[in-house]
């Protein structure tokens, strides 16, 4: 059991974010019965010096901040969240879109001063770039292109919701994902990346965020767009975006380009793997040197990585 809640700790240490018991408990997937068992590990850890304990919060890193860190950070998401919920309505109104869940920090409860407010967007295929197209003209006219509470980074259509990628980072990111609009596609979208039980075995969001409904305005467009003009558009979409996106990073060689972007028919994802693999060798190090330090064997590795493009 050690091992176990220490590979938990360990990840969440890259972030400087100390966890509860009952958070240890979740995310392991290890049943309330068991509580005072974990209890007992936690206490044998700490007094061995392996692990610090603060406040009701566990963690290894060195940083005695970390617990205020976190509680100010809580704080401050919850005050965003509300932003966060109008926002995801809003999106929500837009043709074509599918599903709206909060990603990022926010959705780990938890936001710095200077966090964006991230959302992962699912559309109808065949419309992702229309639909991309009419929310960032939205940003730029009505939020002054501000992403502060407005971050679309990541789409995918309902068709394309498997995520190849299978480790504890992009896990951890899915399985953490907050839906605000249409329940039913989250608990698809899980369903489909069910590989992610391997990490989480039992933790989930819940629906408590949910905004629903869907205005009579964007029945029509989508009906006005539903045919060979909504395809001419969206192909012009998405040529015109991707020459945008590949001219503001100009300065990138057509490697970085393609590493730091996923641009797809059927998918957009901003740097979906340099953080991946910054966040991924700097876990597999901690494991070594926690492993170095206790004696303990954490079991299979969970980093997997991905291969580069």
């Amino acid at each position: 059991m050690e091992a176990q809640l220490a590979k938990i700790l360990l990840y969440f240490d890259v972030f400087s974010y100390p966890l509860t018991r009952e958070e240890l408990m979740q995310f392991s997937g290890l049943p309330e019965e068991r509580a005072s068992q974990v209890e007992e590990s936690l206490e044998r850890m700490a007094a061995k010096g392996w692990i610090k304990q603060e406040g009701g919060f566990y963690y290894i890193g060195p940083g005695d901040h970390f617990v205020k860190r976190r509680i100010d950070g809580n704080l401050l998401a919850q005050k965003r969240m509300k932003a966060a919920q109008r926002y995801s309505r809003i999106i929500s109104w837009f043709p074509f879109v599918r599903g709206v869940f909060l990603s990022g920090s926010i959705s780990k409860g938890f936001m710095a001063d200077h966090d964006d407010i991230d959302y992962f967007i699912i559309t109808e295929p065949g419309r992702l770039w229309l639909s991309r197209t009419l929310l960032t003209l939205f940003k730029k006219i009505f939020l002054l292109n501000s992403y502060r509470n407005f971050c679309i980074n990541y789409f995918v259509d309902t068709q394309n919701i498997f995520i190849p990628e299978q480790n504890i980072f992009t896990a951890t990111e899915i399985v953490f994902t907050v839906p605000t609009f249409n329940l039913s596609m989250h608990e698809e979208f899980l369903k489909t990346n069910s590989w992610t039980l391997r990490y989480y075995p039992t933790f989930r969001q819940n629906g408590n965020h949910l905004k629903e409904n869907t205005p009579l305005l964007k029945v029509f467009l989508e009906k006005l767009l539903q045919n060979s003009l909504g395809d001419r558009l969206e192909n012009y979409f998405l040529k015109k975006s991707v020459n945008y996106i590949r001219k503001k990073f100009a300065k990138m060689s057509d490697e970085e380009f393609t590493k730091a972007f996923s641009i797809k028919p059927h998918e957009l994802r901003y740097l979906p793997n340099r953080q991946q693999f910054r966040i991924l060798d700097e876990y597999e190090k901690r494991i070594k040197d926690f492993e170095k330090l206790t004696g303990l064997n954490l079991g299979p590795d969970l980093v997997q990585q991905i291969d580069e493009k």
